[in-house]
């Protein structure tokens, strides 16, 4: 490699140490998009499937539709939840050694995706019931999944959520302490923000990991996280995107 391209790619790095967790989150939206195209080309070819409530139930029950259901949550939060998290990213890993920055962020990283892996099994399973194929949406469950959003963006406890997904832990230079700090961090501001956007996730959870929602919920709360200041219109503004995403869904 030319030293002049190494020393841009390292002064780039040092930078913006958040650079590889938004390169997840570039790969994971591909994958969705991916996974979405070759679900409708194939949902033409066995959409006589969908029309059977039998089959639909026994999908719907079967661990392996179970767990195609967890990854497919993990890749959302990857897609949707990371570039919300470029400033605690970057506190840590300015907050730890140079030789370990990459190591600090990863150990964040581990702990917040680890929050929301919980929280996708446990709303994974309280939807179950409601929560049809992506194939065959219950609409009206889906437009009242986003109306609650759309009432959650309003309530104090999602004004604290947003507040502490910008807190800060100390961290120790190196050893396992540093280890257990970067994670106890991440399990932290992974906490903070799930209950911050349960809601607006467990709504598209609910649509079937649909594009449309997903780019609706992320633009949300990037303008939630970095454009407008929390009690300052950040809230309502939220919850008219969720409101307005719920009419659309009954149109």
């Amino acid at each position: 490699m030319d030293m002049g391209v190494f020393k841009l790619w390292e002064r780039f790095a040092w930078r913006h140490p958040e650079w590889w967790a938004l390169g997840l989150s570039a790969i994971a939206w591909v994958l969705i998009l991916i996974v979405a195209w070759g679900s409708a080309a194939w949902g033409g070819v066995a959409s006589h499937v969908y029309h059977d409530p039998a089959a639909i139930s026994t999908m719907a029950m079967s661990g392996r539709n179970w767990l195609a259901d967890i990854v497919h949550w993990l890749l959302m939060v990857i897609a949707m939840m990371l570039p919300l998290v470029i400033d605690p990213i970057r506190g840590v890993a300015a907050r730890s050694l140079w030789p370990r920055r990459h190591r600090a962020v990863g150990g964040f990283l581990l702990g917040y995706l680890s929050v929301w892996l919980v929280a996708g099994i446990v709303i994974s399973l309280a939807t179950a019931e409601v929560r049809l194929d992506h194939h065959l949406r219950n609409l009206p469950a889906v437009a009242a999944a986003f109306a609650v959003a759309a009432l959650w963006q309003l309530t104090r406890a999602k004004r604290w959520a947003i507040r502490a997904c910008h807190k800060t832990l100390p961290i120790a230079p190196y050893g396992w302490r540093a280890d257990r700090n970067c994670f106890r961090y991440g399990l932290t501001i992974g906490m903070s923000c799930v209950v911050s956007c349960w809601a607006l996730m467990a709504a598209c959870s609910m649509a079937g990991h649909s594009i449309a929602a997903m780019t609706f919920a992320t633009s949300a709360g990037v303008a939630e996280r970095y454009f407008l200041r929390p009690g300052r219109g950040v809230l309502p503004f939220t919850a008219s995107f969720a409101a307005l995403r719920a009419a659309i869904t009954l149109v």
